[in-house]
């Protein structure tokens, strides 16, 4: 019975050991599993990442002083000045007014020792501390579409102002910025001196408008394009790309579907839609969180393919907008030259872009257009019975892109006017009169 017993002890420590044994190797197991990665902006870049300063930039910069207006719309000459600014810590931003009236907004730009940065669309201020070296942790929930230099102070108190304006929304927010005089004097405001004259279009209760003095010159350009297939957004905008079925609608157009998501694609405007219903949102999202969502989400798979600028964004309705742009002008047509996105639920709702891009210039240096100054095309808008000049919201050249053969692509200077976010080209067939000669 004894060498029962102890039999049975023995056995018994053994199975406590091996049990302790596994116990532990459970403990410190670890299993040997790949990373699961989102496959919806699978490793596919289709151009260079793009940094909020490329993409969140004025098109026009306005500088006033001793009774005149210089400017530009050069995207390097606007550069230079971010670029200076951001070197230089702002003190923190304080809210100044609201309820400002047309000639208080026209006043801050057109006073002397100021300089003006114009946006298309209201930037939120919560995204210029990537831009701007804002040290200012709680930047205020608000936005502006003109920055402007305030440095008539600069020689006493060694410090300019910059207001952060709001023309729509009739607000401006301020900060205070120490900065060297002679270094601003140098890199800031003597680089304007080679600038061309701009006119103030005064109009009445209305925002002035401001134009080139005198005639314009430049090239009518040609470009090739080229074009990405619609398969590779498939691999990158669908969770799983090969269960993703396609039909052909037409000669013309195609469908994605999976079941979840659809993308349709117009091959004869080289557009397509990308909308996954299921992430539908109406909740409030904040701008700046809205325009960040919807400028990462194209960044990373490289979405940005040319020069594209933010433009507009309507936060009811959670859309963000990205107008194409070619040396410094923005670039309209018939065709869609605009990327647009529209936030959903924590993800992208709906995507719509071309799938082209300018490719090569082919263009001749001998083919050049001579636009009218600021003032001659105020005048034929005044005679015009097509565009009222207290409508507009904007005006400036841009190229207007169109096909001219079955490889080559115009990109034609002429004006345009913007009227409720719309672009209307300001051709003879609008106002009535002579065409823009070529010489």
């Amino acid at each position: 019975m004894k060498i029962v017993e102890l039999f049975k002890s023995i056995v018994l420590t053994v199975l406590v050991l091996l049990s302790m044994l596994l116990t532990f190797s459970i403990w410190n197991y670890t299993p040997n599993l790949q990373t699961i990665n989102d496959t919806r902006v699978n490793q596919i870049n289709l151009g260079t990442e793009k940094t909020l300063h490329d993409v969140v930039k004025p098109f026009r910069i306005l500088y006033k002083d001793e009774g005149v207006f210089q400017g530009t719309v050069d995207s390097s000459k606007i550069d230079e000045v971010l670029i200076n600014l951001a070197a230089w810590k702002s003190s923190e931003i304080k809210f100044i007014q609201g309820n400002l009236s047309e000639q208080k907004v026209n006043s801050l730009t057109n006073e002397d020792k100021r300089i003006t940065l114009f946006y298309d669309a209201e930037v939120p201020i919560k995204i210029m501390n990537s831009i701007l070296l804002l040290t200012q942790s709680d930047l205020p929930d608000a936005s502006f579409n003109r920055l402007i230099i305030d440095w008539s102070n600069l020689s006493v108190e060694n410090r300019i102002t910059i207001y952060f304006v709001n023309s729509e929304k009739r607000t401006s927010y301020s900060t205070n910025i120490a900065v060297d005089y002679y270094q601003f004097i140098s890199k800031i405001i003597k680089p304007s001196s080679n600038l061309g004259n701009y006119l103030e279009i005064a109009r009445g209760n209305a925002l002035s408008l401001y134009v080139p003095e005198s005639p314009i010159e430049l090239l009518n350009l040609t470009y090739t394009i080229g074009e990405i297939s619609p398969n590779t957004f498939k691999d990158i905008l669908f969770i799983e790309p090969s269960i993703v079925q396609r039909s052909i609608d037409s000669t013309s157009s195609d469908k994605y579907i999976d079941g979840m998501a659809l993308m349709t694609v117009d091959s004869n405007s080289k557009v397509l839609n990308y909308v996954y219903p299921a992430s539908e949102s109406i909740g409030e999202i904040p701008s700046a969180t809205l325009l960040l969502d919807s400028f990462e989400f194209i960044n990373d798979h490289g979405g940005f393919t040319g020069s594209y600028r933010f433009k507009n964004m309507n936060t009811t309705r959670h859309i963000v907008e990205y107008q194409l742009y070619l040396q410094g002008l923005p670039v309209f047509s018939s065709i869609t030259t605009k990327i647009s996105t529209t936030w959903g639920d924590n993800q992208i709702f709906r995507y719509r872009r071309p799938y082209y891009f300018l490719d090569s210039n082919i263009s001749s240096d001998k083919n050049i257009v001579k636009l009218p100054s600021g003032i001659e095309m105020i005048e034929k808008i005044k005679r015009s019975k097509n565009v009222k000049l207290e409508s507009i919201d904007e005006l400036y050249i841009g190229y207007y892109f169109s096909q001219i053969s079955e490889s080559g692509y115009a990109l034609e200077p002429r004006w345009f006017a913007i009227i409720n976010d719309n672009w209307i080209g300001l051709t003879s067939e609008i106002l009535g009169g002579d065409e823009y000669g070529l010489e």
